[in-house]
């Protein structure tokens, strides 16, 4: 038996930085999926081949039981350790330690970008592999043992990645509390920088300037608050799609503003905002903890024009919208 399965990448659309002190913020799952196959082996042991795990610079192959890094061994290593990590609690819920799985994994979401690719392929990994074992979880479960999997190689986790890759659509969280937002398209532009910053180095200079000057940092953090419960507001309302996504856009435009205030932009990640503000974007913004990794850009019917100006500003664009599905079992094979 083989089972084909596959999760989706994520955004933070509003709310990083301030959600670290208590504030909400709103994800969202967006269609780059990554696709993990899962089938028996007669070896007892886990045996995992990445066709092309999307690290920039670095090329993977394997060659029976022997992995091969032609570059950057350490973000890769990462990557496998989620991989096991799940197939191993699987393997555990349902009580079948000896089986020997062979799992295989292609991904169009870049490694280390803070598009939730390690959360993408444990919550395909637990799906495809709890599927082959006969274990019905429902994907709510399937995103908390996703957390389980961030929390045994992170050691710390909010569990937003895991839900949203588990569940899809919008998100909303709060202070461990997750709620599903009603659905609605929104055509956006991913643009990558091709450079990731360190959420726990960033998050802790937001930390630091904030124990130095707090009456300044936060009322930022609290307008960031607002902006979420705002976008909240304007996804639950049944308010003209073209009205929505011009307010969503101003929204986005003020939350960049206040994550540059906090010093977590970078050069490159303000070229592209602007890039795809000027080609037409109505919003655009950091997602994610910055200093590198990602922006998008909402860009109803510009989506091509914004791209083409990412790329002219010297980053990766991949045009994409929100996925209404979260884990998906694509095939199985008797």
């Amino acid at each position: 038996m083989r089972v084909l399965a596959s999760a989706p990448a994520k955004i933070i659309l509003f709310g990083e930085h301030s959600v670290v002190y208590g504030k909400p913020a709103i994800a969202a799952a967006i269609n780059l999926r990554t696709y993990v196959w899962a089938e028996f082996n007669e070896k007892g042991a886990i045996k995992i081949e990445a066709k092309d795990i999307r690290v920039p610079g670095l090329t993977v192959s394997f060659s029976e039981d022997e992995i091969y890094f032609e570059s950057d061994y350490g973000k890769a290593a990462e990557v496998l350790s989620y991989v096991r990590q799940a197939i191993e609690l699987v393997r555990e819920e349902a009580d079948r330690r000896d089986r020997g799985i062979t799992v295989s994994i292609t991904s169009q979401i870049p490694v280390g970008a803070g598009l939730g690719s390690s959360a993408a392929v444990a919550v395909a990994t637990i799906g495809a592999v709890s599927k082959l074992l006969g274990l019905e979880l429902t994907r709510e479960e399937i995103g908390k043992l996703g957390h389980r999997v961030e929390l045994l190689v992170q050691g710390a986790s909010s569990g937003i990645d895991p839900t949203v890759s588990a569940i899809g659509g919008f998100i909303h969280y709060e202070k461990g509390k997750f709620e599903h937002l009603p659905f609605m398209e929104l055509p956006i532009v991913v643009g990558y920088t091709g450079s990731s910053g360190s959420t726990k180095e960033l998050v802790a200079m937001v930390r630091k300037t904030k124990e130095e000057i707090p009456e300044i940092i936060e009322p930022i953090l609290l307008s960031m608050g607002k902006v979420v419960e705002k976008a909240r507001e304007i996804l639950l309302s049944d308010l003209d799609e073209e009205v929505r996504f011009e307010r969503l856009g101003k929204l986005m435009n003020i939350n960049h503003g206040l994550l540059d205030a906090l010093g977590v932009s970078t050069k490159k990640l303000s070229e592209l905002v602007y890039a795809a503000r000027t080609a037409g974007a109505l919003g655009a913004k950091i997602t994610g903890a910055g200093g590198g990794g990602c922006m998008y850009a909402l860009a109803p019917g510009r989506q091509r024009e914004v791209a083409t100006a990412i790329t002219i500003a010297g980053g990766t664009p991949m045009i994409t919208e929100i996925s209404r599905e979260g884990l998906r079992i694509e095939e199985v094979i008797p």
